[in-house]
């Protein structure tokens, strides 16, 4: 205790200490910037995946799915943001949706309040490498990348590390999800 006698510790027997009954000790909710969300329910609800080309977010989108026993769409980068919204409406669906769909107001809009949304975190400069992009092309792929980035921050619910494959990205969906 360098120095110090038993008698200058603080005394804590004047403390409240009891045991509290709480309804399900197991229970888990999660708690997000949308607020407090009910259990996550696979069969009426959605998942979207949200990430750079080349950051594996179709990977994780199907394993999620299989995980959960839903269904993975995968629409490719450059479809219609309507044909996104459109699916981002399905529930029991895990949706790898394009990053730059989040350039349309009204999928942002869906995506905040209809979905739990996770955003695959990536160096933009590691994928523009991964990717065979150098030069000018790779210089656009970084600035669109900070660009889209900007705009999945507004509508993302989780976030999910750089650096991790898809296959370790599902211990964190499901920790994120309050589902063990």
């Amino acid at each position: 205790m360098s120095g110090r006698d038993e008698k200058d510790r603080f005394d804590t027997t004047g403390f409240v200490m009891r045991k509290q009954d709480v309804g399900e000790a197991d229970a888990v909710m999660t708690v997000s910037r949308a607020g407090r969300r009910p259990p996550f329910d696979p069969g009426a609800e959605r998942i979207v995946i949200l990430g750079l080309p080349g950051s594996g977010r179709r990977r994780l989108a199907e394993l999620v799915a299989e995980r959960f026993g839903m269904q993975a769409a995968a629409p490719e980068d450059e479809t219609a943001p309507e044909v996104v919204t459109e699916l981002c409406c399905r529930t029991g669906l895990v949706l790898a949706a394009p990053v730059s769909a989040v350039r349309d107001d009204a999928l942002r809009a869906c995506l905040r309040d209809g979905a739990r949304v996770f955003y695959m975190m990536a160096n933009p400069v590691r994928l523009a490498n991964e990717l065979g992009l150098s030069g000018e092309a790779g210089e656009k792929f970084c600035r669109e990348a900070l660009e889209l980035e900007t705009l999945c921050m507004g509508v993302l619910h989780f976030l999910l590390p750089d650096g991790r494959s898809p296959e370790q990205l599902v211990d964190n969906v499901c920790e994120n999800l309050g589902v063990r």
